[in-house]
Order: C-alpha cells, then sequence, then structure tokens
C-alpha cells in the first residue's frame, strides 16, 4: 500500500462544517458510554471535544453513582442513567441511528467487553478506544471477526499490541499498520509521534505533530474529535480520522510546553475557525 501525508486538502471539501440550516437533529447525535466513576474525567474530555468539533448533541451512558457527577461538571451534556446490561441493550436499539464511542472512561472488565460486542453487531458507526480495546486481550480474534468499514479503532502502540499479538516482533510501525490492516477491515489510528492511519486500500501519515501530546488524556480528546466527525452526511470513517488527527496534531503544536488535555479543548474553537476559512478559500477557487 502506498503512503500519503495527511492534509486538508484530501478531506477539507467535504468537512462537516455548520450550515446556515444546521440544527442539533440535522448534526447527528454521539453516545459516549462511560461508566467508571474514577475515570469520568476520560469520558468528559471526549464528550466535550466532541460537542465543540460540531456534532449535534452527545449523551453520556453514565450509571446512578455518576450520573450527579456529569450533571455538576457538565450542564449541557445529555445523560442517561443505565445500570444494567439489560437497560443498556434496550437503549442502543434505541438510538441504533446514533454514532457510538466507547473506551474512555469505560474500565477494564468483562462489562466494557460485552457492550462492545453488542454495539459492533447493532451500530454501523461505533468508534473503539482505550479499555473497550484492551479487553479483547485475551482473546483479539473475537474482536478482528466484528469490525467492518464503518468501525474505527483509536489504540496507542501498547494497546496495538495487546490486540495484535502476533505482530509484536515487528519492530517497525509501517510494517505494523499494513499486517494489521490485512487482519481487520476497518479503520485503524494507531497514535504516536507519528500517527498511521490506515484501512485496507491506503495509509495516511500524520508526522507533522508534537511531543506535547504525549499527555493523559490527549487520546480521549481525539477519540471525542473523530466520532463527532463520521456518520451520516458526514465524513467516512478514514476521513474523518484524517480529519481528527490533524486537528489534533495542529492544535498540539499551538500549545507547545506545558500541554494538558484541557488545553486541546480550549484551542478547538479557533483551530475550527481557521479551518473554515481554508474551507471557504477552498470552494471559491473550486467555483472560479
Amino acid at each position: 500500500m502506498k503512503k500519503q501525508r495527511n492534509s486538508p486538502h484530501k478531506w477539507l471539501q467535504n468537512f462537516p462544517f455548520k450550515k446556515r440550516d444546521s440544527h442539533k437533529y440535522s448534526r447527528g447525535q454521539l453516545i459516549v458510554v462511560g461508566s467508571k466513576k474514577e475515570m469520568i474525567g476520560a469520558t468528559l474530555l471526549s464528550a466535550e471535544a466532541a460537542l465543540r468539533t460540531g456534532v449535534g448533541s452527545v449523551k453520556i451512558v453514565c450509571s446512578k453513582q455518576t450520573l450527579p457527577i456529569y450533571s455538576l461538571k457538565f450542564p449541557s451534556l445529555l445523560k442517561k442513567e443505565i445500570n444494567t446490561f439489560e437497560e443498556f441493550k434496550n437503549f442502543v436499539l434505541k438510538n441504533n441511528k446514533a454514532t457510538f464511542l466507547i473506551g474512555p472512561g469505560t474500565g477494564l472488565n468483562e462489562s466494557t467487553k460485552k457492550k462492545v460486542i453488542f454495539l459492533l453487531k447493532k451500530i454501523k458507526n461505533v468508534i473503539l478506544d482505550a479499555d473497550a480495546l484492551t479487553s479483547f486481550r485475551k482473546n483479539p480474534k473475537n474482536l478482528y471477526k466484528l469490525l467492518d468499514r464503518n468501525k474505527i479503532i483509536t489504540p496507542h502502540i501498547k494497546e496495538f499490541n495487546t490486540i495484535f499479538p502476533k505482530l509484536n516482533k515487528t519492530k517497525n510501525n509501517d510494517l505494523k499498520i499494513i499486517k494489521a490492516s490485512k487482519l481487520v477491515d476497518c479503520t485503524i489510528v494507531l497514535k504516536g509521534s507519528t500517527t498511521y492511519i490506515s484501512n485496507r486500500k491506503k495509509i495516511v501519515v500524520n508526522s507533522d505533530s508534537t511531543k506535547e501530546l504525549a499527555v493523559i488524556g490527549s487520546g480521549d480528546v481525539l477519540s471525542g474529535i473523530i466520532s463527532s466527525l463520521v456518520g451520516k452526511n458526514k465524513l467516512n470513517s478514514f476521513d474523518a480520522s484524517c480529519a481528527g488527527v490533524w486537528i489534533h496534531s495542529e492544535i498540539g503544536k499551538k500549545s507547545g510546553i506545558g500541554l494538558i488535555a484541557e488545553d486541546l479543548i480550549k484551542q478547538l474553537k479557533p483551530t475550527l475557525k481557521k479551518l473554515h476559512g481554508e474551507f471557504v478559500k477552498q470552494r471559491t477557487r473550486n467555483k472560479s
């Protein structure tokens, strides 16, 4: 597969900026599956990043324990209290047109794994991050067969090695991503100082980034950005991943030394504003 450099000109023309007649229902719904009380920050980072990027609404799946905390921390988020797997299944089936993000804040347990399996079977657009991936560490092949071209996985290198154990001896990340793409039919975002975005047809490399992104919560923000961009009347899974990685890296470069995940969210608005300016210029050039 030929590698290409990540650049806005590959996906900017179709970027889902809000239009004059847009409303929250036309902008889609993202549901972020959280639950662990001690990991609420991860879920909130993903949810806020998604809202800032432009999805119409974000709803967090929470528990009786975590609902009051989410309500205090982020009033504009929608919340759904779910305490059993049966409740979760019924909720998913009633919201089967939404995009789902699972991983940030879910916890590494059998419950997370069961939820992932159900989502992959019933929902078109699903983004898997963090614990949603490593919950398959004992039987990764069970994950492989459930993934398709509408699904996105966003592992860092440790998570990647956990779900692709046969590739651990492959030292070169270029080769790792090529071999992994033959095992799963989905978009893979291998995060790092150089991030690789791949599917079975192509590989995009994002090397224009910064070491400052190597901080807790950074990946949660990235998964939120990507999740906001994918879905009906938006970008396909691959282009959404490329766009999300580029935006994330661009903010990281501007933020400089001392970056924390919350800084990335604060800089989303000016970065998207600048990107919109390029979008308008590109449209104008294409019409002339």
